[in-house]
């Protein structure tokens, strides 16, 4: 059976799919309309302090960058982005602008919120719980944000959980199919270079006891994926002139790499757990960081709610539970590459520290899934009483996260509309 058959073989979760799909690109829409109807009545004055180089985009919101409209621009970082951003970019210049982001990104979103309940589902998980997580981790102040910002993210992220999904198909039908494999690590390679050590991670402990062939599928995999890789960047010389990754790459490191990057400080850093975990689950209150950029970040001097702190706890506590449970288990191991790489790159290297007071949320969407997936998986692992009653905690979570975000999103606007009429220039006005 292939893989999207298999994805969608059975119809009442192709149902529930589909309504999970057409609620949250809903939402996604209604709640960040006010922000863009914020940033088109007074875009006069927003684009004379905005820190993005004249992009329509004005908005600096927990350090994202609306780089989908800096086409054809390429980087080490995002290799091959311009394939995306490019089109993007003049599509949006010829119809909506920024709402056509908002658009497309809402049902981007939407997806991921779907492949997480496909997921759930594969692995025979109830409907409660599949429903209940998949909502929970679409109701996240993430899902929200990324939703509005014209970025990588949202597209990282749904190849992210598309490769998970696959991944998972992997190991439930004993095999490992040489393009698809290759697809996947050359489009999240394309998208954000680091998502190619965690694609080639959670396919390789998907697929780990295979026999002898695992080698040689693994040397036919690498060799396909970088002749992709090959292709795309000779033709980038071509399409986009002078905006090769490969002619900017030490340029790109400098600048947008090692300045990033400092030692982990206990006593200074924290706190990194709430813009890394609780932040991006909680919509915070924000505060502007910086009057040159007009950053809007966590204000971590403002405490979160005791729910935000108690939904941060269920979320890790009941991840370090299913690592330990499940430590032997392939789909466990699979799924903990993602939080373990960012663990190593953003607390053991330090990528991110350097900027730390920036905010470190924006990173969320490379690991954040994991761990709504790893709960479920925990959840799912026990029998009984415990299995309900942690099913309902999930189900409240979600209920919770869902009415806070709701309000949570609007205060992030008024906050927003705040600063900007105390910040801008005499004789001007911000609605």
């Amino acid at each position: 059976m292939g893989f999207w058959r298999s994805v969608f073989s059975v119809k009442r979760d192709n149902r529930k799919a589909l309504l999970l799909l057409l609620f949250f690109f809903i939402f996604y829409i209604a709640m960040n309309i006010p922000f863009l109807t914020y940033m088109e009545q007074n875009k006069a004055v927003l684009n004379q302090l905005s820190p993005f180089y004249g992009a329509p985009f004005t908005l600096n919101l927990f350090n994202f960058d609306p780089s989908l409209y800096y086409a054809p621009q390429s980087s080490v970082i995002h290799p091959l982005l311009n394939y995306l951003s490019t089109p993007l970019k003049q599509l949006a210049g010829l119809t909506f602008g920024n709402a056509l982001f908002l658009g497309i990104q809402s049902m981007v979103n939407a997806l991921g919120v779907v492949i997480m309940y496909y997921y759930l589902r594969k692995n025979n998980c109830g409907n409660v719980l599949a429903l209940g997580t998949a909502a929970f981790y679409g109701a996240s102040s993430y899902s929200i944000f990324t939703a509005l910002i014209p970025d990588s993210y949202p597209y990282a992220v749904f190849v992210i959980l598309l490769t998970v999904l696959y991944c998972q198909y992997c190991r439930l039908n004993d095999r490992l199919d040489t393009l698809p494999a290759a697809l996947l690590l050359f489009l999240n390679f394309g998208i954000t270079v680091t998502n190619v050590v965690t694609t080639a991670g959670a396919l390789f402990f998907s697929t780990l006891g295979k026999g002898k062939q695992l080698l040689s599928k693994w040397i036919r995999i690498a060799i396909v994926s970088l002749l992709l890789v090959a292709l795309f960047t000779m033709l980038q010389f071509f399409v986009f002139p002078g905006n090769s990754w490969i002619t900017t790459w030490q340029q790109n490191i400098q600048a947008g790499g090692f300045s990033y990057v400092a030692p982990f400080s206990l006593q200074h850093h924290w706190k990194v757990i709430y813009t890394m975990i609780e932040s991006p689950i909680v919509t915070p209150n924000l505060v502007m960081i910086s009057d040159s950029i007009m950053a809007f970040v966590t204000n971590m001097s403002d405490p979160f709610p005791l729910y935000g702190h108690l939904i941060g706890a269920v979320i890790i506590g009941l991840t370090l539970l299913a690592l330990v449970r499940g430590y032997a288990s392939k789909e466990v191991r699979s799924l903990a590459v993602f939080p373990l790489v960012a663990l190593l790159l953003h607390i053991v290297i330090g990528f991110g520290l350097g900027a730390f007071e920036y905010d470190m949320y924006l990173y969320a969407g490379h690991y954040l899934f994991a761990f709504f997936l790893l709960s479920a998986w925990f959840v799912h692992s026990l029998r009984g009483k415990a299995r309900s009653i942690l099913t309902g905690v999930i189900v409240i979570c979600a209920l919770i996260t869902f009415t806070s975000n709701i309000v949570g999103h609007m205060k992030a606007l008024e906050s927003v509309k705040q600063i900007y009429h105390e910040a801008v220039p005499s004789g001007k006005s911000v609605e």
